[in-house]
């Protein structure tokens, strides 16, 4: 199959055989630009957090806040059957008329944002549970998009005025000057987390920034390897955008459940739709492992995950 290549990001967009899916990508980033100026007032002001309490127990950033709201009030409603997010709680669910289910963290690394860049995340599933696209917002100097449909992965960047192209393709296997990134305490992990970690560094060079997209983005760019090994990322409207992106580029990826089985892509039940307003199915937490394909094989079969999904050449390289 040939690679088709971009020079535009409209270029890319009229690639998208769903037209009603273009349309929500477009009105996605056009939003995630706003996001900027919420990000300017929260570090200019005072009051962090907001006084409340969200499903997950944890207690609320207004800047979370912000751009949820922000979402829910300017997405229209015509190019959307739900809009989901990290602060979707049974009082703020928020349903359109359009084909498509929009699930979003839309402010990712809102607690780090006075020292780093945040993100944001959003997965796009049609009503029968199936992934249509992930994009992923990186709130940097410029700001950066990484996007994944059928048509193919593109890089992109806004300089303030225009979009655009940083790379139209990507293949991150096997890895070349790996990096790495790990969440929690060492001290915490268990036998084959410690194995797996401990291989790891003599590969690859330590990068972790404790913000989901900002670590992915070492991954996409350099190569290597990212894990979360705790329940601790939403598998809805984290882990399964990046599980898809991650098939585009050449990588792979799994989530683990708290019985801690690692579930590939092509292992994950679809969605349930029909589950998705349903708080505790909605904010689900799993662990995760992600990242260039020679590498994540090693915690496959650490984690003894038979290797015989593999390609013959896969299986020759491993």
């Amino acid at each position: 199959m040939t690679e088709k290549h971009y020079s535009t990001f409209e270029e890319y967009l009229n690639n998208i055989e769903s037209n009603s899916l273009r349309d929500l990508i477009s009105e996605l980033v056009q939003l995630s630009l706003e996001v900027k100026g919420q990000i300017l007032s929260f570090m200019t002001g005072d009051n962090d957090y907001s006084g409340s309490i969200n499903v997950s127990g944890d207690e609320q950033l207004s800047l979370d806040i912000a751009s949820h709201e922000l979402f829910l009030q300017k997405l229209p409603k015509n190019l959307y059957y739900l809009l989901l997010g990290e602060e979707t709680t049974p009082e703020n669910i928020t349903e359109g008329t359009g084909e498509y289910i929009v699930l979003g963290d839309f402010i990712d690394g809102s607690s780090i944002v006075r020292s780093r860049g945040p993100g944001g995340i959003v997965n796009i599933i049609d009503k029968n549970g199936t992934i249509q696209a992930a994009l992923t917002t990186s709130y940097i100097v410029f700001t950066r998009f990484d996007l994944a449909t059928e048509a193919g992965y593109i890089q992109f960047i806004h300089d303030g005025t225009n979009f655009r192209v940083l790379k139209d393709n990507l293949n991150i296997s096997p890895s070349k000057k790996p990096v790495y990134g790990f969440g929690g305490s060492y001290d915490q992990y268990s036998k084959p987390q410690k194995q797996f970690t401990d291989g790891v560094r003599k590969k690859a060079k330590l990068r972790y920034g404790g913000c989901l997209v900002q670590d992915m983005n070492n991954i996409f760019d350099k190569t290597g390897v990212f894990g979360y090994f705790a329940p601790k990322l939403r598998l809805v409207y984290e882990i399964l955008p990046y599980l898809y992106i991650l098939s585009k580029i050449g990588g792979k990826g799994c989530y683990i459940t708290k019985e801690n089985k690692s579930v590939t892509l092509a292992e994950a039940p679809l969605l349930d739709v029909d589950k998705l307003t349903d708080m505790e199915y909605l904010h689900r937490k799993v662990g995760f492992v992600g990242g260039s394909k020679d590498l994540v094989y090693i915690w496959l079969d650490i984690t003894s995950i038979e290797n015989s999904y593999l390609p013959p050449e896969e299986q020759e390289e491993n």
